[in-house]
């Protein structure tokens, strides 16, 4: 049932009604009467206008007022719910909706899941619920945000219905705060239920804590303990209670890439809480992580296995080791080099490109990582390794967030010659590893030729184009690319350009699609063709097939190729394609052959062909080039000032930062500035650029030299992460569901309270979530910073208490085990939730999720029940009654205008009812009209004949007038003492006459 009514948004504007009295009294008093009605209709529309243009002013609206309600079931479905009690939580949705929803009001119902997040798996609708039993939706079920599940379906009901949620939970939040959503929405007028997930009756077992020191010295006894929890199910008997639960403990350390089990055993839990220690230690430094776990013995008594798991960090320190990355295929290549470092008691570790870290926990121990001319992908033609953006990633997250030290020594396998241009590496060093000017050094060009058949499709296609888009990341912006693809036809995908422009050749990579068939020579030729008429110093071409091409003449075309100084790289993907052909374009084209069966493996062959084109960065003088030194800096102290020549480098340009430091540079080749040395602060770590090698090829004789070694250790303890006292401060952090706090007690070195400081925080979660955050001072010497972790794992964090000192170093483990923590459920908060009273309704009930069929039926409440105040709608109307008001306003005009007579009536209602009209009265009024009409023409005739006489008299105008007596005629007319309209409209024609004739 509807009900209609009207409100007013702004009732002060009814004052102006007062303005409608007025109207009558100055009609009334003003006025003449004239026709009784024509007077009543005229100011009975004009007060009708006033009374409408007040409505508009005041905002007049229409109110719907409707029993409709609308129900919305809450649904948890986080990992604290198991699965059989879910299919109960569904199988109760579905039966109270279609049992006790009401048809004749149109009641709709809706259903939300929630976990860490919420999302409508049902929006409101007035039809049955076909409720699945496995729930469509994606959320986050690691942890429980009631609280989101109340704000979306708060934003999710219809306005014109009464609202109510049905909240389905444990209760066990994780995240947000469920009550004073609830209170929000109580107070808007929404109803709220509750369905309690009571807690199973198996026994509870979880593991607690595992607790070691946050840091501790190398070879150094510690303590290590394991808390675990054993909780027997509620409803069971106090003889099954009592009962021990037998299992394994085990407890996994984690670290510098190795895993080792500390200890395994068996043992018997008691009903409670019991703690298990035992001591370890370390001999060397890192960054290390201890796992417990908990099995049970018997499979089904333990209710959740998810929180039989827990882990701690611990950092021993240990200063001084450094990590070198070397190419895998020249793995003695700084063998020498690594040996000076030993000498000077560093720790020296070796990581051969094909045996890469795969986690940011494997750099910790680290407080240097070294790059020693290792390209980014590298190998030969059977296998081809590459560093991963996420590798990449990792190394400058390590230096900027975690203060390590990143040194990259030069080569022709490093910087823009290693394919390293555009990556997080480039980002993280005092140099572009590009040539601003075009002018100093020689472009390179690469062409790639690319199949793009039928059988090119899915996955091939796929990593096809991610190749090319690396292929362009990896070449500088004077650099030329072009991609021409094949079918049965050539297309010029991308005409050769400069790859400046990489937005618009990455949108063009990515529209390629597969169809057609095969013919390669057309577009080899294309290629060709184009790479002849570039000026480029360095030209390639890259081709790609998956199947056969026609026979056509690619010996002859690939010696042309051969001829101009285009080198050609063939890739065969899968068993179809023409292996021997390829194989001879490749030998004939001064290139290499590879034959992949994954796709995968296609980027990293383009990146590792892409650095022929790159090969133009490298600048040799055979004959020497005597570095100079440009800046003072504390690398250089105490180096002579007579450095030796060397022979070679990669070219590379400065950052235009203030915190680049160039403290060697090369004078050749002239244009710009050639650094040979550079180093900067990046974060709170450090990183420096070598852009020489050290004695492999360019630097031969500084090996010689007695500045060389002071030099280089110089610059290697300058990166490294620094060290120093750390006894004055205290750090202690705190793990609650995703969000970590962090406590920094600060102390001087004779005691007393640091006040007054600025701490920083900075870190790096588990998928290169940067943490930032700064520390709040809360009391004496005490200091506190928080944060949300985005993703469950470890987080590696750094403290820094002030500028100049040593970073403090501590690891966090967040968990995906909160919602297991508590196992009972939290009834007394969802019994608060029902006992919200919204404006004007009553408070909501708590149904028993654990009913039959038959209970059902025979419920005295439902979730349906319309006691809730009725649901109003507003829809504002001031823009009908205006046009209302513009209609009344044309009818009012006419009014005054228009005489209106209705004796029309009459007769055409004796016509509708066949009755004769009377001639008598119509011929009446003809005589009298006729006799009307016959004085009015003599009296007008009078009136011109003594025009024409006074016009012929002599005598002037007023004196003739004095003297005329009134003619005959005129006496006998009766004439009334006021003068008619018409007599003054004659004496007024008389006058214009007059002066006429004067004239």
């Amino acid at each position: 049932m509807t009900d209609l009514q009207f409100s007013i948004e702004r009732p002060i504007f009814l004052l102006l009604l007062a303005i409608i009295p007025a109207l009558w009294w100055v009609s009334w008093n003003g006025l003449a009467m004239g026709n009784r009605w024509r007077w009543l209709l005229a100011n009975g529309l004009r007060s009708v206008l006033c009374i409408l243009v007040v409505l508009t002013l005041a905002e007049v609206e229409l109110v719907r007022t409707n029993d409709r309600l609308t129900v919305i079931y809450l649904v948890d479905r986080s990992l604290s719910i198991p699965p059989e009690r879910l299919e109960n939580v569904i199988d109760y949705v579905r039966s109270t909706a279609n049992t006790f929803r009401q048809q004749v009001p149109d009641d709709r119902v809706g259903v939300i899941s929630f976990g860490g997040d919420a999302a409508i798996e049902i929006p409101p609708w007035s039809g049955d619920l076909f409720l699945r039993s496995k729930i469509e939706t994606s959320i986050d079920p690691q942890q429980t945000n009631l609280e989101a599940a109340l704000k979306l379906a708060q934003a999710a009901f219809p306005a014109d219905a009464a609202k109510r949620v049905v909240i389905v939970t444990d209760g066990k939040e994780t995240l947000g705060n469920a009550m004073s959503a609830a209170r929000s929405l109580s107070q808007a007028g929404i109803g709220i239920d509750v369905v309690p997930i009571t807690s199973q009756t198996r026994t509870e077992i979880n593991v607690e804590k595992i607790t070691t020191p946050a840091k501790m010295r190398e070879k150094t006894p510690f303590p290590v303990q394991v808390v675990l929890n054993n909780r027997p199910g509620v409803h069971w008997a106090p003889q099954s209670a009592s009962k021990p639960v037998v299992g394994k403990l085990r407890v996994v350390r984690r670290g510098n890439g190795r895993d080792q089990v500390v200890i395994e055993q068996q043992i018997e839990l008691e009903p409670g809480t019991r703690v298990f220690s035992f001591q370890d230690n370390l001999p060397d430094g890192g960054f290390y992580t201890y796992e417990a776990e908990f099995t049970p013995e018997l499979k089904g008594v333990d209710g959740f296995t998810q929180n039989n798991r827990a882990s701690s960090f611990t950092h021993i320190e240990s200063p001084g080791q450094v990590l070198l990355i070397v190419d895998s295929s020249r793995p003695d290549e700084f063998d020498g080099f690594a040996e000076m470092l030993r000498r000077n008691d560093l720790k020296v570790t070796i990581q051969p490109s094909d045996q890469l870290f795969t986690k940011l926990t494997d750099l910790q121990p680290y407080d240097l990582v070294i790059l020693g001319n290792v390209a980014r992908s590298s190998g030969n033609t059977s296998e081809i390794t590459a560093f991963s953006d996420a590798q990449m990633q990792m190394l400058a997250d390590n230096t900027r967030s975690l203060g390590a030290g990143l040194i990259m020594l030069g080569g022709p396998d490093s910087y823009g010659a290693g394919g390293w241009t555009n990556t997080p590496i480039e980002e993280a060093m005092p140099l572009d590893f590009q040539i601003k000017d075009a002018k100093v050094v020689p472009v390179g060009a690469l062409m790639l030729v690319m199949d793009k058949s039928g059988s090119m499709d899915g996955e091939k296609i796929h990593w096809c184009k991610a190749a090319a888009r690396e292929s362009l990341r990896a070449l500088g912006p004077h650099d030329y690319i072009g991609v021409t693809t094949f079918d049965s036809t050539t297309s010029r995908t991308v005409p050769l350009q400069t790859a400046k422009n990489r937005q618009f050749v990455t949108q063009m990579i990515s529209r390629l699609s597969s169809g057609g068939g095969t013919n390669m020579f057309p577009a080899m030729e294309d290629g060709f063709r184009q790479l002849q008429a570039n000026e480029a110093a360095v030209k390639h071409m890259i081709v790609l097939t998956d199947g056969q091409t026609p026979a056509a003449d690619f010996g002859n075309l690939t010696r042309q190729i051969e001829k101009s100084g285009i080198t050609v790289s063939t890739v065969a993907v899968g068993q179809d394609a023409d292996v021997r052909l390829l194989n001879q374009i490749a030998a004939i084209g001064r290139g290499k052959f590879y034959q992949v069966t994954s796709p995968k493996a296609i980027p990293r062959i383009f990146m590792q062909e892409t650095r022929r084109v790159a090969r133009p960065l490298v600048f040799e003088k055979p004959g020497g080039i005597i570095p100079q030194v440009v800046a003072h800096h504390e690398i250089l102290k105490g180096i002579p000032s007579a450095v030796p020549p060397f022979s070679g480098y990669v070219m590379t340009t400065p950052k235009d930062s203030p915190l680049v430091d160039v403290l060697l540079t090369s004078p050749e080749p002239t244009g710009q500035t050639n650094a040979l040395l550079a180093a900067w602060q990046y974060g709170i770590g450090r990183s420096v650029c070598w852009t020489s090698d050290v004695g492999q090829r360019w630097t031969t004789n500084w090996t010689g030299w007695e500045g060389n070694e002071k030099l280089l250790m110089q610059m290697i303890r300058w990166c490294m992460r620094t060290t120093g006292p750390s006894e004055n401060y205290l750090i202690a952090s705190e793990v609650k569901g995703q969000k970590v706090k962090l406590i920094l007690n600060a102390l001087d070195d004779q005691g007393n309270f640091v006040n007054f400081a600025t701490p920083q925080l900075s870190g790096v979660g588990p998928r290169s979530d940067l943490v930032s955050e700064a520390f709040v001072q809360v009391a004496p010497g005490r200091y506190e910073a928080e944060f949300d972790a985005q993703h469950a794992g470890p987080h590696f964090l750094a403290v820094s208490p002030g500028p100049g000192q040593t970073p403090l170093r501590i690891g966090v483990n967040v968990q995906n085990t909160q919602e297991f923590r508590e196992q009972s459920d939290n009834l007394p908060l969802l019994q608060r939730f029902a006992e919200l009273t919204p404006p004007g309704g009553r408070p909501g009930e708590v149904f028993n999720l654990d009913m039959t069929q038959e209970q059902l039926a025979k419920m005295d409440t439902n979730p349906f029940r319309h006691d809730l105040p009725k649901a109003s709608s507003q829809r504002p109307i001031w823009y009908l009654v205006l046009v209302t008001v513009a209609g009344l306003f044309v009818l009012d005009i006419a009014n005054r205008r228009v005489l209106w007579s209705f004796a029309w009536v009459g007769t055409l209602w004796a016509r509708i009812r066949h009755h004769p009209l009377s001639e008598t009265p119509v011929v009446e009024s003809l005589h009298r009209l006729k006799a009307q009409k016959e004085k009015l023409n003599r009296d007008w005739q009078v009136t011109f004949d003594d025009a024409v006489i006074e016009a012929h008299t002599p005598e002037s105008p007023a004196k003739s007038h004095e003297t005329l007596p009134p003619s005959g005629k005129e006496q006998g007319l009766e004439v009334n003492e006021e003068r008619s309209y018409l007599d003054r409209l004659l004496d007024a024609k008389r006058q214009t006459r007059r002066i006429d004739e004067k004239e």
